[in-house]
Formats: C-alpha cells, structure tokens, sequence
C-alpha cells in the first residue's frame, strides 16, 4: 500500500513538473501577446521613382474617367477604400484565355467581398466594344454576390495609353501581360506577370493588404477615441 502511494506520488510531481513547462512558455506567449505593441509587416510601394518596391511611395494613381461595359461612365471615385487588381488587355489578345483564368481564380477567391475590384483596362478601345465586352465581363462574373466588382474600361486612345504610360508605367501596349495591385488609397503596392505563380501571390497579397488596411482604421479609430 506504502509503495503504491510512493508511485502515485511520483506521477504526480512528473505530472506537475510536464503542467509547469507547458504552463511557462504559453504564459510567456500571452504575456507579450496582449501586452505589447503588435507591428504588423505591410506591403512594399512602387512609384515613379524606381521599379524596385520601396518601403514607402507618395505616388498614388491619377484621377480618371472612362467608360465601362454596359456603356456608363466610370471614374477613380468608385476604387476609393477599395483593393483591386489592374489587367491591362484587349478582347483580341492572343493571351487573353491565360489573362481571364488567372483573373477568374482571384474573382472566385473574393467574390463575396464588397471591397474587392477587378479593373480591365482596354488597350484597344476600338476593337472593344460592348457587344464584346459586356458577355466576356457578365460570363465571369455571374457567381459575384456584389454587382460591379469587374469592370472593362475603354476610352479614347490617347488618353486610355497615357493614363496607363504615366500612372501604372506600362510601356507595351501589346504584348506585356501583366497586372497591378492597388489599395484602397491608390498606391501601386505589387506588379505581376502573367503566370500562375504570379497570380497565387496576387491572391495572397490581397488578403494581406486588406488586414493591413484593417489594422491601419483600426489603429485610426483608437487614436480618435482617445482624442475624444
């Protein structure tokens, strides 16, 4: 009876000893999780002044105006504290299969986030027309649960290759697949190519920036309550 007791004795210290090296370093982690500052890694910046990524870039996107699918004007105002990827591409584009499958695997992801945009720029507003674009953007978007969250935008030539030449700094009109990443206050945050690789990191990205800009309001309405 002594020697069983002496047995259950010693399990109980081993027990205890295990509960006390678990318990420690869990404590330790909570410690510094609610009491310290959180610094959360954002995404880098591309501007005008390199195209290397930067850790910040005043630059933002020009105000524009152009016209989408069904015909109706659309400007820069609707993007505002909206995340969205920017394809540059026409309706006879060679690629254009390619382009539509990496954008669609994005649209699938976030298409029931409001504040998530796809935004096709035309680079041949002549060819485009709305009796091509308005099937191509209504057949990828029918599983949307927010109306408008893909957008094909044509305009007049001169002003739809300047605004892309000098605000997304696309130089081939014609053969330079490629995509851009702006958030919600029109900074370029991350360029892709055409390839799947390319696009998976878009899809990742995107959640990134939105918790980014989360904790960014987040931290805004903090700051104004204590003002208060």
């Amino acid at each position: 009876m002594i020697e069983k007791m002496s047995k259950n004795n010693k399990w109980k210290k081993y027990i205890g000893v295990l509960g006390i090296l678990f318990l420690f370093p869990l404590a330790w982690v909570l410690f510094f999780a609610l009491g310290s500052e959180h610094h959360f890694n954002t995404m880098q910046y591309y501007g005008p002044e390199s195209n290397e990524p930067q850790a910040y870039s005043d630059y933002t996107l020009p105000d524009f105006v152009f016209e989408n699918q069904d015909g109706k004007v659309f400007s820069s105002d609707s993007l505002k504290g909206k995340v969205w990827i920017a394809s540059f591409f026409s309706m006879n584009d060679p690629h254009l299969p390619q382009i539509t499958e990496r954008l669609l695997n994005i649209n699938w992801k976030y298409r029931d986030e409001p504040d998530v945009y796809i935004i096709c720029f035309s680079t041949n507003s002549e060819y485009d027309i709305p009796a091509l674009t308005v099937p191509y953007v209504n057949q990828n978007t029918r599983y949307n649960s927010f109306p408008g969250k893909w957008q094909f935008l044509r305009g007049d030539k001169m002003a739809m290759d300047s605004f892309l030449r000098n605000g997304f700094f696309v130089e081939d009109l014609k053969n330079e697949a490629i995509f851009r990443l702006v958030d919600d206050k029109g900074h370029i945050r991350a360029l892709y190519g055409n390839t799947e690789f390319h696009m998976k990191n878009a899809a990742e990205d995107i959640a990134l920036l939105k918790k980014e800009i989360d904790l960014s309001r987040y931290n805004e309405r903090k700051k104004n309550e204590k003002s208060e």
